[in-house]
């Protein structure tokens, strides 16, 4: 559980080790702690991160706009 919301579930093996996979239905930045309750309730905290690489195109964008516009002024004061 997260925020009292599901986020997951799972099965203990004979030895009462457990994995489970966690999949929050929105995302949000930041910490976020997960509960689970199995008769001890044990807790753990996730971080969530989101990231974006549409900055990457933007910059290359510009170089090549600085390069054909250099070319231009080369040919036309030559």
């Amino acid at each position: 559980m997260s925020k009292g919301e599901k986020v997951g579930g799972t099965i203990a093996d004979a030895d009462g080790n457990f994995t489970a996979d966690v999949q929050f239905t929105r995302l949000e930045a930041g910490r976020h702690w997960i509960t689970a309750n199995c008769g001890v309730v044990l807790t753990a905290a996730v971080d969530q991160l989101l990231t974006s690489s549409s900055g990457g195109q933007s910059s290359s964008l510009i170089i090549l706009v600085f390069f054909v516009l250099a070319g231009v002024a080369v040919l036309r004061f030559r």
